[in-house]
């Protein structure tokens, strides 16, 4: 597992209590730049989430946020949203075709510990939400960083080949996917420059997640009769983690609800306004963390707790799902219906376990020592 550290993390950037201000760090040999907005309910003791906005390729952290306007829900709804630029307007996301060779992955991790140590935000409250080659970025940094994003969004992106190859989540991130049947820069079937169909995409977080095979759907309303293109919401069940799928029939390569030139290309859908719905799904959820748990109620029982060897439960059913995970929120195990988990090659620590049944989800926390 990474140490996170800040080392060399040399910071400039022109203070505000807040409203919008850039900043910069040197991150890997290169001269990271930002755009972030901090609400005007922030102060010192607040927790704040803390959302990254990805731009597409040859986009701008600042362009992308003058198209979406997160600032605005962030002093609504009280986050603080953040727009990075890539270098040379491109992310490093694993693409087939080559566009960045930047520690992107590293940069994201260190821009969001900065915003913990500096801004005291919640680190199990972290989101992700990316466009076209940021949505790319968003599927990766979910596949293979270390470090806890709760919830990530992805509008016009996928997964490249190589990322969907090697993907290997350390958590469990809830998932929303936005996507329109008509993009022809990111084709919703897949090619050989953008790799993988976006029902690859989700069939594979679907195993992830460990939901029911097949999808509810539900139309969603279709308030624009002029944008020749409908919504359908597709809702994955019983995951350990919450996946949905937004395809549009119809849909260009585009931010829904946005109606600008300089968003993306081809039939931009106006049925719903995609900023607002993207945070109503991200907002609720949370990595494993300890303020969250309620262990009165769990029927589920662990002992004994502390643990050396063995972590014995009760109350488990043959096809309950369990996983266990770190402090950070790293996945160190999963398994089925077990009612007896050997623990004795863990290192000592504290951990949660969740455990899910049907409909219920319970987490319960242990320590190994």
């Amino acid at each position: 597992m990474k140490i996170w550290l800040l080392f060399g993390f040399c910071l400039s950037y022109s203070w505000s209590l807040w409203g919008q201000t850039n900043g910069t760090f040197l991150h890997d040999g290169l001269n990271r730049s930002y755009v972030y907005f901090t609400p005007s309910t922030w102060n010192s003791t607040s927790s704040m989430p803390l959302l990254l906005v990805l731009h597409g390729l040859t986009q701008t952290g600042a362009g992308v946020m003058d198209i979406t306007q997160f600032n605005q829900l962030a002093e609504s709804n009280g986050f603080i949203a953040c727009y990075p630029d890539g270098i040379n307007n491109a992310w490093n996301a694993n693409m087939n075709i080559t566009v960045s060779t930047a520690d992107d992955q590293g940069f994201l991790e260190q821009l969001a510990l900065y915003f913990q140590q500096n801004f005291n935000t919640d680190p199990t409250r972290q989101y992700l939400v990316g466009f076209s080659n940021g949505g790319f970025m968003s599927h990766k940094m979910a596949c293979e960083s270390d470090m806890c994003f709760a919830a990530i969004a992805s509008v016009s992106g996928n997964m490249s080949d190589t990322t969907y190859n090697q993907c290997a989540p350390s958590y469990q991130p809830a998932l929303l996917h936005i996507h329109g049947t008509n993009d022809l820069v990111v084709p919703y079937n897949g090619g050989s420059q953008t790799g993988v169909s976006v029902d690859q995409t989700m069939n594979k977080w679907k195993s992830f997640l460990s939901c029911d095979p097949n999808p509810s759907t539900t139309a969603m309303p279709n308030n624009s009769l002029t944008d020749l293109s409908s919504p359908t919401l597709y809702t994955y069940q019983n995951c350990s983690s919450a996946l949905k799928l937004i395809k549009i029939t119809g849909g260009g390569h585009q931010w829904p609800g946005i109606n600008t030139l300089v968003g993306g290309a081809g039939i931009i859908n106006m049925d719903f306004y995609s900023p607002q719905v993207i945070w109503d799904f991200l907002s609720s959820k949370s990595c494993p963390s300890a303020g969250s748990l309620d262990l009165e109620k769990n029927a589920v029982k662990i002992f004994p707790n502390p643990a050396t060897a063995e972590l014995h439960l009760t109350g488990i059913a043959s096809n309950a799902q369990i996983v266990v995970y770190s402090n950070q929120g790293k996945v160190i195990l999963a398994s089925q219906g077990v009612s007896k988990i050997n623990i004795s090659e863990l290192a000592n620590g504290v951990y949660f376990l969740d455990v899910r049944q049907g409909d219920r989800l319970e987490r319960l926390k242990w320590v190994k020592n």
